[in-house]
Formats: structure tokens, sequence, C-alpha cells
């Protein structure tokens, strides 16, 4: 009858423990490096059918590579957050992902157009040579380099926690 009320005990406070680092790791903030790489050469399309080099994308400022797709329900979340920073003078590249260009253009029309220009990736093979998983992804970009990426929305939050700090370097 005791080891009975002593397993009931042991079972309660280890079902606590465990339910207590589950939630502990929750809320935990992780610092996740990034190792900084090369951006993928090649050519790829642009919106208008035109072969694009994607060395020609090289700048000595910063700037935003920003996957997106029409079938893309977190990208519609993000795009206000993508206005905004075209607003603030960002040049970002846009880079539809395994989408339909007529869809890709209406969606632009009736949303707005974030992008300095628009790379059509139809069978992903770009953005499998760039590593994307998924949509939406953005890469901060210097020169010829990727500098940091986010899978998910883009948000100020994750813009100030991941993005200000390499800037600011």
């Amino acid at each position: 009858m005791k080891i009975t009320r002593y397993i009931g005990y042991f079972s309660l406070i280890l079902t606590l423990f465990i339910f207590s680092v589950f939630f502990i790791n929750l809320f935990e903030e992780k610092v996740v490096n990034f190792p900084e790489r090369n951006l993928p050469l090649g050519e790829i399309k642009t919106f208008d059918g035109n072969l694009l080099d994607v060395s020609l994308l090289k700048k000595n400022e910063f700037s935003l590579l920003n996957v997106w797709a029409t079938w893309c329900i977190n990208c519609k979340l993000e795009h206000g957050f993508l206005m905004a920073k075209k607003a603030e003078g960002w040049n970002i590249i846009g880079l539809n992902y395994k989408d339909d260009l007529e869809k890709a253009f209406k969606w632009l029309d009736q949303y707005g157009n974030p992008y300095f220009v628009n790379l059509y990736d139809q069978d992903g093979t770009y953005g499998f040579n760039l590593g994307v998983s998924g949509a939406p992804e953005t890469y901060l970009l210097k020169k010829d380099k990727i500098l940091q990426k986010h899978i998910g929305i883009m948000s100020e939050k994750v813009w100030n926690d991941k993005f200000i700090p390499l800037i600011k370097k």
C-alpha cells in the first residue's frame, strides 16, 4: 500500500518536472548563428521573361531577398512589413517560388509590389541552390554574401533581433 502511494507521488513529481522543462524551453530565446555564405551564381528569369545573371544583384549596400508565392498564406501576412521597408528605401529582391506567373502578377497588382526586381523560379531550381525550404523566407545580402536567413514571417521583432545587429556591425 505504501509503495503504491510513493509511486503515485513519484509519477506526479516526474510529470511536473517534465512539464516545467518543456514550459521553460517554450519561452527561451534561442540565438541561432547563420553561417555567412555566397549567393548562388547562375541565371534566372525575371517577371518580364528576360534572363538575369544573379551576379548583377551584387551591391555594396545591404539588400533583402524575399522568397514568396501566391499560394503562401504567410506571405500575405508579411507583405505590409515589406511595403514599409520599400518605403524606407530598402532594395528588396523578390523570388517568386514554384508559382504561377499570371497569379503572381495579379497578386502584386492587388497588394502592391515591394520588390525592385522580381525573379521567377517556377521549378524551384534556384531556390534549391539558395537553400529555400519554403515560403516565406528572407535573406539579408551584402555584395555576394548571404549574411542572415529568416524562415517565416518577417516582422519588426525579427528585423530588430536578427537583421539590425548585422547591419549596424
